[in-house]
């Protein structure tokens, strides 16, 4: 994890693995939030990682060609109590996952919602799944980031984007 600043928000993703929808998800989220000129910090983590590995290829391969490429040093990482407390909001894929984090990090309970709470819908897990499962993913994805953004930034929960 990176080292978080107490004042700029931390905006974390999760999934089952940290290896296909997160590093995706991180990668768009921080993509969104510059284009509006939004300051935060945005990490993935999975509720199940396997540690260390690299994001899957097709998770790779999309972002790449929807010109939100995915950071080359993104390796899997579990989500940690720790930095769970400092963040402002969690993102999570399926409600399963909503239900896991809340079993586990009981004090995440009011910060913890879908990703795409705003669409009514779940993503569901690409893994096994041939390239276009990925592409929809992404697609759903980026809807979920740039919604919530909307969204937090209506409430006050992200500081009003610096133009220059």
């Amino acid at each position: 994890m990176t080292d978080h600043n107490i004042h700029t928000p931390l905006l974390m993703v999760a999934c089952t693995g940290n290896i296909c929808r997160s590093p995706m998800a991180e990668a768009v989220l921080r993509h969104h939030l510059a284009l509006r000129g939004v300051q935060a910090q945005v990490a993935s983590c999975g509720l199940d990682a396997p540690v260390g590995r690299t994001p899957h290829k097709f998770a790779l391969q999309v972002n790449q060609a929807r010109g939100v490429p995915i950071d080359q040093d993104k390796r899997s990482e579990a989500c940690m109590s720790a930095v769970l407390k400092h963040s402002t909001l969690l993102l999570v894929m399926e409600n399963h996952h909503r239900h896991t984090v809340l079993r586990r990090h009981p004090f995440a309970s009011g910060k913890t919602f879908l990703l795409g709470h705003w669409q009514g819908q779940e993503i569901a897990d690409p893994l096994r799944e041939p390239l276009p499962a990925f592409e929809q993913v992404f697609d759903q994805i980026d809807q979920g980031c740039s919604a919530w953004i909307d969204h937090m930034l209506q409430a006050g929960l992200l500081p009003a984007p610096s133009h220059s």
